[in-house]
C-alpha cells in the first residue's frame, strides 16, 4: 500500500497523469473514489481529470508523514501552489481505505483562497 500511495505523488509530481491513475488502480482494481470532505465522493478517473485540468503544472506536492495500518493509510501532505507571486504551501490530510478491491480516498485540505 505504502509504495502504491507514494507512487501517487512521485507521479503526480513527475507530470505523469497515467501513472498517477494506474497507482490509484494498483490500490483499487474495481475502482476508486475520491472525495473533497464536505462534497460528494467523485469517480476516481473523473476526479484525477479534474485535479490534473485545475492543479497540474501549478502545484507539487511533499509528503510530510505517511501512516499505513492494514487497508488504511494517512498523509499528511504539503502542497506547494506555484504562482505569479510565489508559492504558497497548503496542508492537506488525505486518507485511504482499501475495501475488498475499491479504495476510497478522502482529502481534507485547504482552498488557496484560504491559504
Amino acid at each position: 500500500m505504502e509504495a502504491s500511495i507514494r507512487s501517487i505523488y512521485s507521479c503526480w509530481n513527475a507530470g505523469d497523469q497515467d501513472g498517477v491513475i494506474r497507482a490509484f488502480r494498483a490500490l483499487g482494481p474495481d475502482g476508486f473514489t475520491v472525495e473533497y470532505v464536505g462534497s460528494a465522493p467523485i469517480e476516481g478517473e473523473a476526479a484525477v481529470q479534474q485535479m490534473w485540468d485545475e492543479f497540474a503544472g501549478t502545484c507539487t506536492v511533499e509528503i510530510s508523514e505517511l501512516l499505513v495500518n492494514g487497508d488504511e493509510a494517512a498523509a499528511f501532505i504539503l502542497d506547494h501552489v506555484h504562482g505569479e507571486d510565489g508559492t504558497t504551501t497548503l496542508p492537506s490530510i488525505e486518507t485511504y481505505h482499501v475495501r475488498g478491491q475499491t479504495l476510497d480516498v478522502r482529502y481534507f485540505h485547504r482552498s488557496p483562497a484560504y491559504g
